[in-house]
């Protein structure tokens, strides 16, 4: 037996294909095994084989969701486990007071540190949260409008970020997009400039800031507008993508009412509508074609409440009582799960069955969200962004 664990542990094939199939909290751990174990285990294409391992049919399924208070910037989620508890000390490595968490990506966080009026230019972090490894991002030359991640680790170990910045030029409102990778450490410049004046950006148009979805290659920008914009990363080329809009023509009243996500490589937008304590989500799904998204069902959340009963919706003025909602994997077939914090629970709508479910319930009396937020006297009146998490050993 000695001898037959003697060598297993010096043959390097044998050893990285029992690692891999390791959970990577344990792959951390084992780096203090031995110099060999902590060689193989930070490898980059070691990272980069461990994610793809745990693919399922060609995707990545996050392993939980981070629940954070709109306009806030501490350190502090709530987090919602998707397959096991993890206790992660999100950010406090960073030694920065708050973070404005900008993107989730397959991994990795693109942050922006709060007290970034303090420097001389504007910084982002680039990090990974299960290895607590990051890097800090500075720009060459005037600091960028909006920044964006991309980031598929099944298709490489490199990431890039995207710098909506305005052009120079005589016009206020004329942007570029310069491009930085992390394989060549290098910004470049694409040669793409488009223009925009301040309003259809900021209140009536594009959202280049909070609401961006990375999938298929490519970054896409919500859009309160009829229309919006893409941008293939790979091909760097900018294209336009229309815009639902509810049937019957009502108002979404704001930003915070409507959300933008994807599954499984597959686009969706969710459209809140509340009157007088009714409160319908209507959901919408892209073609592949890009061509038009066609509702795939509106939601009645009387429906839920009926499921769930401690759960009140549209109780309250100008406020629905949702918030966070994200799209996740269905655990059958193609068909996702619509995910929404509901007046502190964590619940979602199956595609697969067509029925509400809980999805995270963290205990008799106890509301997600409770404790987040000083001065909002009503747990009903809070807001929140959802960040998916995915466990991998993604390098920086």
């Amino acid at each position: 037996m000695e001898n037959s664990a003697e060598k297993i542990g010096n043959s390097q094939d044998i050893l990285t294909h029992l690692l891999l199939r390791l959970p990577t909290k344990s792959l951390l751990k084992f780096k203090c095994v031995s110099k060999q174990w902590l060689s193989t285990i930070s490898n980059p294409q070691f990272c980069l084989s461990h994610t793809r391992h745990r693919q399922h049919n060609g995707f990545l399924e996050p392993t939980a969701l981070l629940l954070k208070p709109y306009l806030t910037a501490n350190l502090e989620f709530d987090m919602v486990p998707l397959k096991h508890y993890s206790e992660v000390p999100f950010f406090h490595y960073l030694n920065t007071s708050g973070i404005i968490l900008r993107e989730s990506c397959d991994g990795l966080f693109l942050c922006q540190p709060l007290d970034f009026h303090d420097h001389g230019d504007t910084r982002f972090f680039i990090c990974n949260p299960t290895t607590k490894k990051f890097k800090i991002l500075s720009f060459p030359s005037k600091p960028p409008t909006f920044v964006n991640l991309a980031f598929d680790p099944l298709k490489s170990l490199h990431y890039k970020v995207i710098c909506i910045r305005p052009a120079v030029s005589d016009e206020d409102y004329d942007f570029e997009i310069n491009i930085y990778s992390s394989e060549t450490e290098t910004w470049t410049a694409t040669g793409i400039d488009f223009e925009a004046d301040e309003e259809s950006i900021m209140f009536e148009g594009i959202m280049f800031e909070d609401t961006v979805v990375f999938c298929n290659g490519k970054i896409h920008w919500d859009s309160v507008g009829n229309e919006s914009l893409y941008f293939d990363v790979e091909k760097e080329c900018l294209q336009k993508m229309p815009m639902p809009t509810l049937p019957d023509g009502s108002d979404i009243i704001s930003d915070m009412d409507r959300y933008f996500g994807e599954a499984r490589g597959t686009l969706y937008i969710a459209l809140a509508h509340y009157n007088l304590g009714h409160v319908d989500l209507y959901v919408f799904e892209m073609a592949t074609d890009y061509s038009n998204w066609f509702l795939k069902r509106r939601l009645d959340l009387d429906d839920a409440m009926r499921v769930f009963p401690e759960i009140k919706l549209g109780c309250l003025l100008s406020f629905s009582g949702l918030s966070g909602l994200c799209f996740i994997q269905s655990e059958k077939e193609k068909e996702p799960k619509v995910v929404m914090w509901a007046d502190g629970k964590i619940i979602c709508y199956d595609f697969n069955d067509g029925s509400w479910k809980m999805l995270y319930d963290p205990g008799p009396g106890v509301k997600i969200g409770s404790n987040q937020i000083k001065g909002l006297n009503h747990l009903h009146r809070q807001r929140f962004l959802a960040f998916k998490y995915f466990e991998n050993l993604s390098c920086i």
